[in-house]
This record gives C-alpha cells, structure tokens and sequence, in this order.
C-alpha cells in the first residue's frame, strides 16, 4: 500500500505540473480530472510493478526446478 501511495503522490505532482503547463485554458474542473487521471495512471503502474516481482519470483522458481531436475 505504502509502495501505491507514493507512486500515487509522483503521478499527481508529475500530472499538476503538466496541466500547469498544457491544459489550464482548456477545461473547467481541471484539478479534478487531473487527480482522477493520477489515480488510473497510478494503479496501471503500480500493477505493472506488481507483475515484474511475480514474474520474476516464477522465473526464479524455474530456475530452481530445472536444477534439481538436471542432478
């Protein structure tokens, strides 16, 4: 949870900053959309971490499988 709150906070600051710049004279409720927009963004990357550690336990997993299958 600690690791999604701060991913969550980067993208936040990262997606302000870009609205600061590109997207102030185009819509209403910006701050709104750019919190929601920070919060997807978040929870894709987030995953997408999630995922690598998985992967990367199974393939460790595998290794050891055919190691001890090859003695």
């Amino acid at each position: 949870m600690r690791e999604f709150i701060g991913i969550f906070l980067a993208c936040l600051v990262i997606c302000y900053a870009a609205m600061l710049f590109f997207g102030g004279l185009f819509l209403d409720n910006i701050w709104g959309i750019v919190t929601v927009f920070s919060f997807v963004l978040a929870v894709f990357i987030t995953l997408f971490i999630k995922q690598e550690s998985r992967i990367e336990e199974l393939e460790k997993k595998v290794e050891n499988l055919l190691h001890n299958k090859s003695e």
